[in-house]
């Protein structure tokens, strides 16, 4: 009996591990931004994202697709760095480089052919002095052309999961085709910060480039003014990343600060229509803006405790339980989320996100295992999103699981008719045995001998008088006397002759 309890016990295991196979799944979420309505913003996009608690703080048109200027120079660095491990390698400049962008009235850092430098020093032209021509040279150094290199940038792009991007050029001179979102622009960026390189030479305010082959040494000041001290829009907590300005995308600048333990990334790009409508007495308004975001950002919103796991948010409906159907759903850990600095935990709610939850749960569950999202709410506004996991162990009960698995196999249709069908033919078995039984019963003749008794009487049960008188007289004795033989006919047969 323990053995078949064992097997038993081993099968409801089984069965419980692959539902729970099947009810696995995967389900993306959507970013949020709680505060686009406290501050007004004159450019066309702008996009800010809390790099420590992934919370979108503001989103005006962060889908938009627009063009980017030498913010494309970004994916550029990003591409080169991942490509080539020997910075100190030296290139050589060549004169069909410098005629790609001859004629365009561009930023450039004065390269001419024949002079040689490191990929690390181009690489610096490019993203502190935001050099044209470095663009042109790096890309042929990685992939021999710039045509090679932009087919690079786009599978790059798409390997990051940007949806909304294509670039026509490593420099960012506007293109038809040549475009972004500040959405994929954030994705790139988080990317490159990735690299340590690529982020000591952003947050550089200067540049100055040793004497080469060709020229005298010579220092480039940082195209973003919030890293220049003695600049008018100077900004200690930012930390660099990149400008960019273009006819179609206006003044752009893409940056990230750090303050008081808060990081944020801030994408403002003006716009074809703002640029050309702007006062040039106004300055820089992509400058202006991405202050005016850092200081609200960083005045008014703080990272507070807002529930822990002893918190229960919903519960989730649990099979194969043992004298259980459901489990509370508790916070993974302590939640947090960025609120404005004077609303306290109390104006905080945290909803399950419906789609996340499992319609059933099946156990066994241990405790702390994920099963699905909430969203922290402020003000209505979704801040950001937790993990929900069980808050109890649930058992596996062997009875509901056998229960369980004969209810799901009488679900299937293909069972439903099998077992019909055995029904049926078991009927008819039972009804044909049952009759032939019957007939073979009224067919036989039950003949039961009585042994004489002292007196000599006896006969048979169930017989007629006349039977059993008959059967009660004695027997005639056989004559001794012999019997003539009796004469056999022959049965062959002889033909006569004729």
């Amino acid at each position: 009996m323990q053995k078949v309890s064992k097997k038993l016990s081993y099968i409801s295991l089984l069965i419980a591990l692959v539902l729970s196979i099947i009810v696995t799944s995967c389900i993306p979420l959507t970013s949020y931004a709680a505060y686009n309505n406290e501050v007004s913003f004159n450019s066309d996009i702008v996009y800010m994202e809390s790099l420590d608690q992934g919370t979108v703080i503001f989103n005006k048109n962060s889908k938009k697709k627009t063009a980017m200027a030498s913010l494309t120079k970004i994916t550029t660095a990003a591409l080169v760095l991942d490509s080539i491990d020997d910075l100190e390698k030296k290139v050589t400049v060549t004169q069909a480089e410098i005629n790609e962008i001859a004629g365009t009235n561009s930023s450039t850092a004065g390269l001419v052919a024949g002079e040689v430098l490191t990929v690390r020093q181009l690489l610096n032209l490019l993203l502190v002095h935001s050099a044209n021509e470095a663009a042109i040279i790096l890309a042929h150094e990685v992939s021999g052309s710039t045509d090679a290199f932009v087919q690079k940038m786009n599978d790059f792009a798409k390997k990051l999961g940007c949806k909304n991007t294509h670039y026509k050029n490593p420099h960012g001179l506007d293109a038809v085709g040549h475009y972004t979102t500040a959405e994929d622009l954030a994705k790139i960026i988080k990317f490159a910060l990735k690299n340590d390189t690529f982020k000591n030479i952003v947050s550089s305010p200067r540049y100055t480039l040793e004497a080469t082959n060709k020229r005298e040494t010579i220092s480039y000041p940082n195209t973003n003014s919030l890293l220049i001290s003695t600049s008018p829009y100077y900004y200690e907590p930012c930390k660099g990343i990149k400008t960019g300005t273009t006819e179609e995308c206006g003044y752009a600048l893409s940056s990230y600060a750090v303050k008081n333990g808060y990081t944020y990334l801030c994408i403002v790009i003006q716009g074809a229509e703002g640029y050309r409508k702007r006062n040039p007495n106004d300055g820089n308004s992509a400058f202006k803006e991405t202050i005016k975001a850092y200081n609200w950002a960083f005045n008014n919103i703080k990272l507070k405790v807002v529930a822990d796991s002893t918190d229960t948010v919903t519960v989730a409906n649990v099979e194969l339980g043992r004298k259980v159907d459901h489990v509370r759903l508790v916070p993974a850990e302590e939640a947090t989320a960025l609120i404005p600095a004077g609303v306290d935990a109390s104006g905080i709610s945290l909803e399950a996100i419906p789609e996340t939850i499992p319609e059933t749960v099946y156990a066994p569950v241990k405790a702390g295992d994920i099963i699905g999202k909430a969203k922290i709410l402020y003000a209505g506004d979704v801040l950001t999103t937790v993990d929900l996991a069980a808050a109890e162990d649930v058992h596996l009960g062997l009875f509901a699981t056998l229960g369980f698995g004969i209810k799901k196999l009488f679900s299937f249709l293909i069972f439903k008719i099998i077992f019909a069908l055995a029904i049926i033919l078991l009927l008819i078995y039972l009804l044909l045995n049952y009759f032939g039984i019957e007939r073979r019963d009224n067919s036989k003749v039950h003949v039961v001998r009585i042994n004489n008794d002292v007196s000599g009487r006896g006969g048979l049960r169930g017989g007629s008088a006349a039977h059993n008188a008959k059967s009660r007289q004695p027997r005639r004795k056989r004559s001794k006397q012999k019997s003539a033989p009796r004469k056999r006919k022959s049965k062959l047969k002889f033909k006569k002759r004729k």
